[in-house]
């Protein structure tokens, strides 16, 4: 704006010029050969033609014709219609110093003998507009026009005591209409570095480096500013602050707002959401749009703000929200977060959403994660054999050490997750334990455990052993790595060799070799394989394999499980034999009634044993296969979004089969 307002002012000046040219007579300094180089005529004959220039400063008009004598030098200030000699000293010229009110020297004062020039000081906003000067000779008239624009005297950023302001490395740094800047670190050598320094031109910058990537400490600037001769000089202070957010909440009766503001970076917003941890419910913020219940308020994204206004709040509204605010410029897009707890009570600090299984693929890349309800100061692992793993948002996967990194989005997320590089079933298998701290909330660390189970392959056993009876139900299965991989199909084959494929026509009345058919609760397309065994027979003891081929792969995995007998007990051991010793009539009487009435007794207890070892695992079994037909049911159930918040929706699932025993 200030290059466009000095060009539109620069023109509307040469046309002025050109007006009064019409008449004037060309000196004869100005040749009809050199008419249309010359400078005068380009330019016009005062110089400049337009001047910015700051309040209090001093500003220097001439005219390019010089003065001969005779000549008489007169100029016309800024709306006023009375031109005034530059050298008289008769009563109007005091007259006109008296009216600006300055000292008897006067504020407008010729600059040589030979020039027809003025020069004006101080300058003042009544100074602003059109002055004229011109030079009479006899009957000719030389006059030029120069517009002057007077701008506030520019000040330093927020000086603070001793000079030096406090800053962050990303705040703006330079004055007002900076023409060109110096930034030096105190302390350093100046002298032949300033010298030999490339000033910046319209701003300044912080010259961070390798080997001082962030700046803190005290800095030196100089700049030279539009309007003013003197250069601006002063110190500032560079505090270190990273990215951060901060949040806020504000609750009233009828409506409540969360807030996150991200600070300390000179990216943009791009994105915000908000999350719903009681349900997963989420919503895409954005300014100007809303439901009849959700709705953005803040000071825009290009201000970093991002809040979320709640309209009659119910009571999952009131509870745990995550906000995941993603930012940056062309090149480059950052995503962070922050816990809003919005909880009518004060919740403890506990871990949310662990599975207490994982499975993964030995040799490769995997997650553990184990995450907070609250935000966490740090977080750390203990592995099956006693390994300590210690995480930080800093441990990233491109800087660390090649083993193990954190995974996650940030601890003010209440994220924490080990990333391993190369899982391995001698190592990492078994039972895992993770802990979170957050010394405001506690000072005790909260923790969990869980399984972490290695497989060779893709595809891995639900359970690698499998306890049945003969004559009753038995399920086995096996599911895809990473869990929910789609299988294009899967297979079994049983311990005798004999192999067959499920899928959903293979039901408990249509099915393989009379007792074999599938799970009515398992889903290939969610990488599960489930085998019901209607009744187990002799020959299902032993090893099974359960195949499966993972959609876009070239080959099928296998994983292998085993179908033991319950009943199955070792030998007992051999009786001792005879020691010698001769036993009389009565004592072998006496002990074979003992005898009888001990094998009779029992024989009685081990029936009575027996039926009931078997109506509990009859009874573990359906209950099994029952709670699987409640999880398939709960499945049907999934939550959805409207105007008026969230709700529930039943979706019948066709492939539910009544599992009859």
């Amino acid at each position: 704006m200030v290059h466009i307002g000095a060009n539109l002012i620069h023109s509307r000046a040469l046309l002025w010029w050109l007006c009064c040219c019409c008449w004037l007579v060309v000196p004869p300094a100005v040749g009809l050969e050199n008419l249309l180089t010359s400078f005068e005529f380009r330019h016009g004959y005062v110089y400049p033609t337009s001047v910015t220039v700051a309040e209090g400063e001093v500003i220097h008009l001439r005219l390019l014709v010089p003065m001969q004598n005779g000549d008489q030098c007169v100029y016309r200030e800024p709306g006023s219609p009375v031109d005034i000699d530059v050298h008289a000293r008769d009563e109007e010229s005091a007259a006109r110093r008296r009216q600006r009110n300055v000292n008897e020297e006067g504020t407008i004062q010729r600059i040589l003998e030979n020039e027809c020039g003025i020069r004006v000081n101080p300058v003042q906003q009544r100074d602003a507009g059109f002055w004229r000067l011109t030079l009479v000779r006899g009957a000719e008239r030389i006059r030029g026009v120069s517009m002057v624009d007077v701008i506030e005297r520019p000040s330093v950023p927020e000086v603070g005591i001793g000079g030096a302001a406090s800053v962050t490395t990303l705040d703006e740094i330079s004055p007002a209409r900076t023409e060109y800047c110096y930034v030096q670190r105190q302390g350093a050598p100046s002298g032949s570095q300033m010298q030999n320094a490339v000033p910046m031109h319209e701003r300044c910058q912080l010259p961070l480096s390798s080997t001082d990537p962030t700046g803190a400490g005290v800095w030196s600037v100089i700049a030279g500013v539009q309007g003013q001769m003197r250069e601006m000089t002063y110190g500032i202070q560079i505090e270190n602050k990273d990215e951060q957010i901060i949040t806020t909440l504000h609750r009233e009766q009828d409506y409540h707002v969360l807030s996150c503001h991200l600070r300390y970076t000179q990216l943009m917003l791009k994105f915000c959401r908000f999350l719903r941890l009681a349900d997963g419910f989420g919503l895409n913020v954005i300014p100007g749009i809303g439901t009849s219940r959700y709705g953005y308020i803040g000071a825009g994204f290009e201000r970093n703000e991002c809040g979320l206004e709640i309209l009659e709040p119910d009571g999952l509204d009131r509870g745990v929200w995550k906000c995941l605010l993603g930012y940056g410029d062309e090149s480059i897009t950052k995503v962070s977060g922050a816990i809003v707890d919005n909880s009518d009570t004060t919740l403890p600090l506990a871990i949310i959403g662990r599975d207490e299984m994982v499975a993964a693929q030995n040799d490769t890349t995997v997650s553990l994660q184990c995450n907070a309800n609250k935000p966490i100061d740090y977080c750390w692992f203990r592995g099956p054999h006693g390994q300590f793993y210690s995480l930080s948002e800093r441990l990233s996967e491109e800087n660390a050490d090649g083993h193990h990194w954190y995974s996650g989005i940030s601890l003010a997320m209440g994220d924490c997750g080990l990333g391993l590089a190369a899982i391995t079933e001698h190592e990492h298998a078994g039972r895992w334990q993770c802990y979170v701290g957050n010394g405001r909330v506690s000072a005790l660390e909260v923790s969990a455990g869980f399984t972490v189970r290695v497989s060779p392959t893709q595809m891995i056993a639900a359970v690698d052993t499998i306890e049945a009876t003969q004559g009753f139900p038995a399920l086995l299965g096996c599911e895809s790595i990473p869990r929910g991989t789609p299988l294009q199909y899967c297979r079994f084959v049983t311990p005798t060799g004999e192999a067959f494929s499920l899928n959903e026509n293979v039901t408990s009345d249509r099915p393989v070799l009379e007792r074999y058919y599938s799970n009515p609760n398992h889903d290939q397309t969610r990488g599960s394989c489930s085998l019901v065994i209607a009744s187990v027979r002799t020959e299902d003891f032993g090893q099974w394999v359960c195949a499966g081929k993972i959609d876009g792969h070239a080959t099928e995995h296998i994983a292998q499980l085993t179908v033991h007998n319950r009943d199955e007990t070792d030998e007992p051991p051999e009786e001792p034999g005879p020691t010698g010793e001769t036993l009389s009539a009565a004592s072998i009487v006496g002990m074979a009634i003992g005898a009888v009435a001990l094998v009779g007794g029992a024989v009685g207890l081990g029936f009575w044993q027996y039926r009931k070892r078997l109506h509990r695992q009859a009874s573990a079994v359906n209950a099994e296969i029952q709670m699987g037909d409640m999880r398939a049911s709960r499945r049907r159930i999934s939550v959805i979004s409207s105007e008026s918040g969230s709700s529930t929706n039943s979706t019948p699932d066709r492939r539910i089969m009544q599992l009859s025993l």
